[in-house]
């Protein structure tokens, strides 16, 4: 079977078995919090996603002859068309999780691109637009994102980083903060005013932490350690991180795609000279190749600023050379840099002959969005299909059969996932980390056109 065909099998096996959100309920651990499913990471509004997408027909149409300097269309698909009955499967999903949300439990997080409100309003936001019509709840949850992001966004504007005040990680990501609301407000045409006050805030990010003695810093350098869960610490014992899912790149990808919309607040160009310039410099070349540390922290003897690892990390999403380089990408795009896209496209091209020549052990492929060749065969597409890069375009196949390696008919999902820490509890049903997104990236890969949704944008890779 061809590389499509095993990708396309996969990608509908996985579907129909995430169908009956019952069926999948009976599969969750008894431990797993109820919050859990509103997530968008890994509940039930990113399981709907995998629905949306099948819904629409193949009768989408992409130019995908766009290359660098002609990406008017940027590969999305316009098309009228649904499948029924993958748009009734849908339908399930979103009504079970906007019964949830009447009773959300009140120990969960705060609301951001991946929990609660803003969450529903992106899935919400893609159905009607599958169905092409307006939907009220839609619109109903559209109008509490955009009252929430400019709350978030004005609190974030009366930080004080000239006085030592750092910002956290949760207040300015992809995953829980300001980059993710607004990825959301993109495609938001009433959230337009909402989106230029959280992209202010976002330029505001790109002040200078100043330390008492004058000292300064990256201004999304952080109080909190780059260790696991990110504890609060002290400035001097914080961390810059460098990840797409929580750090720099997240912002500056934000800002190029809001520059290409026409969506321009003051500052907004310079900030993004600070972001894509801080991750050229952070870059590291050694006999590997070139990557991108996961955070820069300060040396506890010297005080200058030190990667937090000595060695690559796996090709993901989350952290490391592909995020990286989709971010700097989209910015030399958006403001015409060639140096910024060549710097993409060379760090693209280490990253992944690297991954050729290292091929990790099997046993621990995750064929997920977040952490694995999921994201990677999504990212490498939208980067293939932009640039128009032979290469790229050649190991699409060898991508996809890293994940389709993974079919596993014996597991309830229908793929076998790394085993994990018994402290760990993952959803392996869901968007971000399980089958519903390793789906969603395959079906990219087979069916070769950008997705009809746009689910990507909750990534910021488009």
């Amino acid at each position: 079977m061809t590389a499509r065909g095993a990708a396309e099998a996969l990608a509908a096996g996985i579907a129909e078995r995430l169908a009956d959100p019952w069926r999948v309920a009976a599969h969750h651990p008894a431990s797993r919090p109820a919050w859990q499913d509103l997530t968008l990471s890994e509940g039930l509004p990113g399981i709907a996603l995998l629905h949306l997408e099948r819904g629409h027909s193949e009768g989408g149409h992409t130019d995908r002859g766009h290359t660098d300097r002609g990406h008017t269309d940027r590969g999305h698909t316009d098309s009228g068309h649904t499948d029924s009955e993958a748009m009734r499967t849908a339908h399930r999903w979103l009504a079970e999780a906007t019964a949830r949300a009447a009773t959300a439990p009140s120990a969960a997080p705060r609301p951001s691109l991946y929990y609660g409100v803003p969450a529903l309003s992106f899935v919400l936001s893609r159905a009607a637009a599958a169905v092409g019509r307006p939907l009220r709840a839609a619109e109903q949850l559209g109008a509490q994102l955009r009252r929430y992001a400019r709350e978030v966004a004005a609190r974030e504007l009366r930080r004080r980083p000239g006085d030592s005040e750092c910002v956290t990680m949760a207040a300015y990501d992809v995953v829980s903060g300001l980059t993710g609301l607004g990825a959301q407000l993109l495609d938001d045409a009433p959230g337009r005013d909402a989106l230029a006050d959280v992209l202010t805030a976002l330029v505001a990010l790109t002040v200078p932490v100043r330390l008492k003695g004058g000292r300064t810093l990256p201004g999304w350098w952080t109080a909190q350690g780059p260790g696991s869960g990110y504890p609060r610490t002290t400035p001097e014992a914080g961390h810059a991180n460098a990840g797409l899912a929580h750090g720099a790149p997240g912002p500056l990808a934000l800002l190029a795609l809001a520059w290409e919309q026409g969506v321009v607040v003051p500052g907004h160009e310079a900030a993004m000279h600070t972001l894509a310039g801080w991750l050229t410099d952070i870059r590291v070349h050694d006999e590997r190749g070139t990557r991108w540390p996961r955070a820069l922290v300060l040396h506890p003897a010297s005080g200058t600023t030190v990667a937090t690892d000595d060695g690559p990390d796996r090709p993901a999403w989350c952290y490391g050379a592909v995020g990286v380089c989709r971010a700097l990408y989209l910015a030399g795009r958006a403001l015409d840099v060639p140096q910024w896209r060549n710097t993409a496209l060379a760090g693209f091209h280490s990253e992944l002959a690297r991954a050729q020549r290292e091929e990790e052990c099997e046993e621990q492929a995750d064929p997920g969005l977040c952490h694995g060749w999921g994201g990677v065969l999504q990212i490498t597409w939208r980067m293939a299909h932009d640039t128009g890069d032979p290469r790229l375009h050649d190991l699409l196949p060898w991508l996809a059969r890293r994940i389709t390696s993974r079919a596993a008919p014996d597991e309830p999902f229908g793929l076998r996932h790394p085993s994990l820490p018994r402290s760990q509890i993952t959803d392996r049903t869901g968007f971000l980390t399980g089958a519903a997104g390793t789906a969603l990236a395959l079906r990219t890969f087979a069916t070769g056109t950008a997705p009809a949704t746009g689910w990507d944008r909750a990534l910021l890779i488009a």
